[in-house]
């Protein structure tokens, strides 16, 4: 029996996985592509392969391949196709365009000239041309465009083969199920079925993993509930053949189904997708080997009397970064609950990023990458390490460079230990970019890390930067064993000037750290800053120490903390000026957490340059902290903060009560004081007294300067 060419494509990652299948079922010349298969087959393999295997997308008799030259080769490349062989006139098709060509703007354009030319080629050969019919087609034409390539394939079994039939109505398919499939390959499965071990799934929504899994224990066609299958309208269809090849499969499945005995547990912690899972494994044929119950995965124990098996799950995950970071405590102490009871099994876990797959605790021999639908999950797997087993030696380490940075921040916190205790201080900065090649700054908020990685040169390959923050991450959360989802990653870019300010997510996920008896509010995770600048506690100090009984006045005030330092120092009055009304409300709270007197110390929403300009009051001590730039679309005025802070502090002085101060910070690395200003206020600057401890790698953090009246 002669050879056929054949495509069968699948989802990204499971490639190499198909191939061997394919392989398996006796194809030869196997090639793998992007998203699928190549390969030769005869019509008895390929009708095997249709109705058994379990990893195709779709299984696609290849017509034609060919580099187009122009935009109407494809009709005739088309035309020329032996039609008439393949279906008839009588018969309805339908034509599925796939990628992009440089040929065509819009493929809709290449599907009506594929169309055009199967018509016209029925014209020719039988006189009347097949109708269309995109919901229900006898025959479906696939056509595959990348860049000027093209591939024509006419699908045989007709419809997508990860829909398997015993899918029920009303379920949202969160893994279909060649996908399921490939999980199960990738994590061992076929070889602990074959050793007698149980599959454990306690995240089970619908059961398809579950159905999977006994499946391929018990060999039943992956197509096994299909009831109509394309070829069977095919012309060129070999029915005795066909009835063969299914007749065997259905044997060997019935018995397998006979042998497999109880195999499969699986439990979740809503009831009505449990409910779901058993009308599923019901539809399936499988029920007798199932058992399912509502339980909460954390409280996961090994099935009676099963000492080797595996433990699946497609874990929950969350489309925001806020909703993954409430997921992480379940993904914590579900690892922490099969590290307890399932010490011999193997784990395959479907994750929805490196975060949540790293809050398992689960050592992963291998990690694939794999496309759920269009969300890029994690497959991780290997044995599971009992909790007993662990080393209490010393962390292991990802990589030399990760061990590297870890012993830095361990060498830096050692330093700044006497200072922190005897300060009292909770929040600091305990690296900063020490070893050039790791850039990033990690500081700690009490029991909350923030790691920021800086930009790296545009030379650097991705991939290496990658690397790099992966090691950061490895070994921040090594020294300081903070839970996954008390660690936050921000990677600061080049940007517009504003939008440091700009809310980058919406989590509301706001804390209380305390500061010098102080207590503020903080966001590591919508915005690019926290709402407490670390390299301004010497700052604050400075103006707690000096303000008591005076009036004080906070420009570009954004989250009042320099405020409550100077109210808690006993500053008799204060007014807060800044233009965004997030601060403004972040400055409220703030307050409110101190118990200041909102009526004594007042916040004001406005432009402070403006505001500034028409102030009629008199303040004893201003402090003056400005953006570096702002264009704010609140106000028509540009702000830049070295062009403009002369006229700035100009204005701040006018409104110096006799005998007062300004104390002036500035955030641009380059700054340069204008020195016009001498001429009217008596300056000092305090740049390397005002940076803390914990700051003095790098001394331009900010600039700072008192000034007063001439």
């Amino acid at each position: 029996m002669s050879a056929l060419p054949w495509f069968a494509s699948c989802a990204r990652g499971l490639e190499p996985l198909l191939a061997r299948e394919l392989i398996e079922f006796g194809a030869c010349e196997v090639r793998e592509t992007v998203a699928g298969v190549a390969c030769s087959a005869t019509l008895e393999q390929g009708y095997r392969i249709g109705y058994c295997a379990r990893l195709p997308s779709r299984w696609l008799l290849r017509l034609a391949e060919v580099e187009l030259e122009d935009s109407e080769q494809l009709y005739a490349v088309a035309r020329a196709l032996p039609w008439h062989r393949h279906f008839g006139s009588g018969e309805r098709f339908a034509v599925h365009i796939a990628g992009k060509s440089t040929l065509y703007r819009d493929s809709r354009f290449a599907m009506l000239r594929v169309k055009d030319a199967i018509a016209d080629h029925f014209r020719e050969h039988e006189g009347a041309r097949p109708s269309v019919d995109a919901e229900s087609p006898d025959a479906r034409v696939h056509v595959v465009l990348k860049g000027a390539h093209a591939a024509i394939s006419l699908d045989l079994v007709g419809g997508a083969l990860h829909e398997r039939g015993y899918r029920q109505p009303g379920h949202d398919a969160p893994i279909k199920e060649n996908l399921a499939a490939g999980l199960l390959l990738r994590s061992g499965w076929p070889q602990i079925a074959a050793a007698g071990g149980a599959i454990v799934d306690p995240f089970c929504g619908g059961g398809t993993l579950l159905v999977e899994a006994l499946w391929m224990a018990a060999a039943v066609p992956a197509q096994w509930l299909r009831v109509h299958f394309a070829w069977e309208r095919w012309r060129g269809h070999d029915a005795a053949l066909w009835e063969r090849v299914r007749n065997a499969a259905d044997a060997a499945a019935q018995a397998g189904i006979e042998a497999l005995q109880l195999r499969a547990f699986g439990s979740d912690s809503d009831p009505a997708a449990v409910r779901l899972a058993r009308a599923q494994v019901q539809a399936a044929r499988v029920a007798g080997c199932c058992q399912l119950q509502v339980l909460d995965a954390r409280r996961l124990v090994v099935p009676a009397g099963r000492e080797l098996g595996l433990v699946t799950a497609n874990l929950p995950y969350g489309e925001r970064l806020g909703s993954e970071r409430e997921l992480m405590p379940l993904h914590r102490e579900f690892g922490a609950a099969l590290q307890h009871s399932f010490g011999d099994w193997r784990f395959g876990l479907l994750a929805g990023s490196e975060a949540l797959a790293r809050a398992t605790g689960l050592r992963a021999d291998k990690v694939h990458k794999l496309l759920n639908g269009a969300i890029e999950c994690l497959l991780i797997t290997g044995g599971v390490q009992a909790a007993t087993e662990r080393s209490e030696g010393p962390p292991r380490f990802r990589s030399a460079g990760a061990e590297m940075v870890y012993n830095r921040i361990c060498k830096n916190r050692r330093r700044l230990q006497r200072w922190l205790a005897r300060e009292r201080i909770e929040c600091y900065r305990v690296y900063d970019a020490d070893l050039p090649e790791y850039a990033a700054a990690i500081d700690v908020y009490g029991d909350r890390l923030h790691i920021q990685e800086y930009a790296a040169p545009a030379d650097i390959p991705l991939t290496k930067t990658q690397e790099r923050l992966r090691d950061l991450v490895h070994a921040a959360t090594r020294a300081y064993d903070f839970p996954p989802e008390r660690v936050y990653l921000k990677q600061r870019r080049s940007q517009s000037p504003d939008a440091q300010y700009r809310r980058r997510d919406q989590s509301g996920e706001f804390f209380v750290v305390a500061e010098a008896g102080a207590r503020f509010e903080v966001n590591l995770q919508d915005y690019l800053d926290s709402g407490l600048f670390l390299d301004g506690r010497r700052i604050r100090e400075w103006i707690g120490a000096a303000a008591r009984g005076l009036r004080f006045l906070n420009l570009f005030c954004y989250t009042g903390s320099a405020t409550v330092a100077a109210a808690l120092g006993g500053a008799r009055a204060s007014v807060g000026v800044d233009l965004s009304p997030t601060y403004i409300g972040w400055a409220e709270r703030n307050f409110r957490l101190n118990a200041l007197d909102l009526r004594r110390h007042r916040l004001v929403q406005d432009d402070a340059v403006r505001w500034l300009a028409q102030c009629r009051e008199t303040f004893d001590l201003i402090y003056v902290d400005p953006p570096t730039f702002s264009n704010s679309k609140r106000t028509p005025t540009v702000f830049d903060v070295q062009r403009d802070h002369a006229a700035l502090l100009r204005a701040a002085l006018r409104c110096l009560a006799p005998g007062g101060r300004v104390l002036f910070v500035c955030n641009l690395r380059r700054f340069k004081l204008d020195p016009a200003l001498t001429g009217i206020a008596l300056i000092d600057e305090v740049t390397a007294a005002s940076i803390p401890p914990d700051f003095t790698r790098d001394p331009r953090i900010h600039h700072a300067y008192w000034l007063r009246q001439r």
